[in-house]
Order: C-alpha cells, then sequence, then structure tokens
C-alpha cells in the first residue's frame, strides 16, 4: 500500500508537477509574479509559503494542477506592481510561459525514454500459443506457434507493438500482416479489423481478436542498454512513434471506432501507475513518458482550463488587437468544467465498470 502510494506521488510530480514548473520556471524568467503553484483542486491537504510569499499547495483532487499568476484583468494590482502582470506582458512572452508546461512534458518523455533505453528493458516477444477456432484471426490465417514479424508494415518485436499497431488500424478491412512460425518459415495475409467490435467481456483486444499469447516468462527477451547518443535517438524515434499513436488514437475515439468506455478514469491510471512501478524501473519510465507526452498533448486542445485555451485568447488578441472579455472566458470556462465533470464521472464509471467486470 505504501510502495504503490510512492509510486502515484511519483507520477504527479514528474507528470504534473514537472507540466507545472515548466509554466513556473518560465514566468519567473520573464519577470512575471508567481503567486501559487498547486497540483491538484479543492481543499488543501498539503500547502505552505515559501520566502517570496509564494504558495505551494497539494489538492486533495489531484486531477491536475495550476500556476496561479499575477494578473490584473481578474484581480485588483497596485500600479506600482503592473510590470509583474501576466497580462502587462508582450504576446510571445504570454505565449512562450503558457507552451512551457507542454515543452517540459515533451522533455521529461524524452529524458524517461532516453534512461529506459540506456538501462535496457525486457520485452515479450509475440508468440501465439492458441487460435479460437472461427474468430478473426483464424478466418485471417493465424495458426499456433505464429510469432508477429509486421503489422500494416510496421515491426512488432514486443507484444505492446503488436497491441499499439493494431489498435492503430481498427476498422480497416485488409490489414497486411507478416508472421513467422516455429521454423522460421514466413507468411503473409489480411487481417480484416473492421470486423472487430467492442465487448465489455472481451479481456482484450487479442481475446476479442481469438489470439491467446504464450506464457510471458517463456518469451520474454533481454534490450540491452545502449550508449546516450544511441539512446537518446532511440528515444526521439519512439515520441514519434507514440504521438502518432496517440493522435491516431485520438480519431478513432472521434469517429467512434474506438468506444469511450475503453478510457482509463483516475482510478485506472493510479491502478497502472501503481503496477507498473511494482515491475521494475524501465517499466515504470515508459510509463511516465508515454503519460507526460499524452498530458502534453491534451493540454495543446484549445478548451478552457487546459493550455490550448488560453493560448487561443493570446493569439485572439494579437491579430484581434484587444483581449478577449473576462466575461466571455469566464463563461467559457464554466462551461468547460460542466463538460470536465461529465466526462470526469464517465472515466470513473469506465473505471468502476472495469472492476466489476
Amino acid at each position: 500500500m505504501i510502495l504503490a502510494l510512492i509510486a502515484i506521488v511519483l507520477t504527479l510530480i514528474l507528470v504534473i508537477g514537472l507540466h507545472e514548473a515548466g509554466h513556473a520556471i518560465m514566468a519567473k524568467l520573464f519577470g512575471v509574479r508567481i503567486q501559487r503553484i498547486a497540483i491538484g483542486f479543492g481543499k488543501p491537504l498539503l500547502s505552505w509559503k515559501d520566502k517570496s510569499g509564494r504558495e505551494w499547495l497539494w489538492g486533495i483532487w489531484p486531477l491536475g494542477g495550476y500556476v496561479q499568476l499575477l494578473n490584473s484583468r481578474i484581480q485588483p494590482v497596485d500600479e506600482k506592481d503592473l510590470s509583474f502582470c501576466f497580462d502587462k506582458k508582450p504576446v510571445w512572452i504570454r505565449l512562450i510561459i503558457l507552451v512551457a508546461g507542454i515543452l517540459a512534458n515533451l522533455l521529461t518523455a524524452w529524458l524517461a525514454l532516453t534512461w529506459m533505453f540506456m538501462l535496457g528493458y525486457q520485452q515479450n516477444t509475440p508468440f501465439i500459443q492458441q487460435v479460437i477456432p472461427q474468430s478473426i484471426a483464424a478466418q485471417a490465417g493465424f495458426k499456433a506457434g505464429d510469432h508477429f514479424a509486421e503489422i500494416a508494415g510496421q515491426r512488432t518485436n514486443s507484444w505492446q507493438e503488436v497491441g499499439m499497431s493494431l489498435i492503430m488500424n481498427l476498422g480497416k478491412a485488409g490489414v497486411p500482416v507478416s508472421v513467422s512460425d516455429e521454423e522460421g518459415h514466413s507468411r503473409k495475409f489480411n487481417l480484416d479489423l473492421s470486423q472487430w467490435h467492442y465487448k465489455r467481456q472481451d479481456s482484450s483486444l487479442l481475446a476479442a481478436l481469438g489470439i491467446v499469447s504464450g506464457p510471458l516468462k517463456l518469451h520474454r527477451q533481454e534490450v540491452k542498454g545502449q550508449t546516450f547518443l544511441v539512446a537518446s535517438h532511440q528515444a526521439v524515434n519512439k515520441l514519434v512513434h507514440l504521438l502518432t499513436f496517440f493522435l491516431v488514437m485520438l480519431k478513432q475515439l472521434i469517429t467512434a471506432v474506438i468506444p469511450f468506455a475503453v478510457l482509463l478514469g483516475p482510478l485506472g491510471l493510479f491502478e497502472v501507475s501503481a503496477g507498473s512501478f511494482f515491475q521494475g524501473i524501465a517499466v515504470f519510465l515508459y510509463f511516465i513518458a508515454s503519460l507526460n507526452l499524452a498530458v502534453g498533448l491534451v493540454n495543446l486542445f484549445p478548451i478552457p482550463g487546459l493550455d490550448g485555451g488560453p493560448i487561443v485568447y493570446t493569439l485572439v488578441e494579437k491579430f484581434r488587437g484587444k483581449p478577449v472579455s473576462v466575461a466571455f472566458e469566464i463563461l467559457l470556462h464554466r462551461l468547460a468544467i460542466i463538460i470536465f465533470a461529465i466526462l470526469l464521472i464517465q472515466l470513473l464509471m469506465n473505471d468502476l465498470q472495469r472492476y466489476l467486470h
């Protein structure tokens, strides 16, 4: 229990905390006064002030964070302090401060992946133990003893890579697949992923396709650590691949190819955080990198409450010649809170239904 709590706290610090640190560092660099730095919302669990009067806060609901900057548009400010206000800085400075959190997530993801590739890691080779008769996989031509080699032109060296490739190609009728059997003979055929439909009783996408993986311990492969230069280059490639995966998955969600019910809520994310922590540093680093990239991407959405909202306001001000009215910002922010509350409830229901199932 204590180790799980440590894993969750570390995750919040390494993802949300570093995101907010990115905003705070740039604000301090450009002379904007920081009033509060917070992880979480609601009633404070922990709160203290440093020598400069800046408040540090850990809220009871750790579902995000924020940096409160001095802003004359939302609070009275003495004339002598106007130069320290966020809203009085040039547009380009405000944009840098707003984007800094996303850049901090990207940098953290790259560092985590670089460290993982330097340490080395284990991966489970995609060996198929059994193919369920009359399933989608059986109809395509899969057989027991096959190893995945490629899906849609992408190498699949592990079950993780197989899963990502399958998700990216859901809804497509003729997905080219290459496998090799136990004797090393290769075969190519097409997999019809348009037949897949989400069913809550399916334990995984593989199970829904009719594929049973082999015992993971018997098909575990050690990947040796690399030098910093090689590892950093691999980290960049992995970041691009993960970003592509997240964007395609977002498209799949918007087009309803993947239902919203498959998404993890906060309880599910905390469970995955603790689980990855127990599996070793390499697995935990990969989880931290993935979550940082996902948080950075989501914060680009032009929605009030995320970094993308103020970024759009700032750009509108640049081209319009005057800022968006405070009343309009407040209205959009309240609407966004309602939408977030609905999404949060749905995500929590996803978690609860998953646990009950």
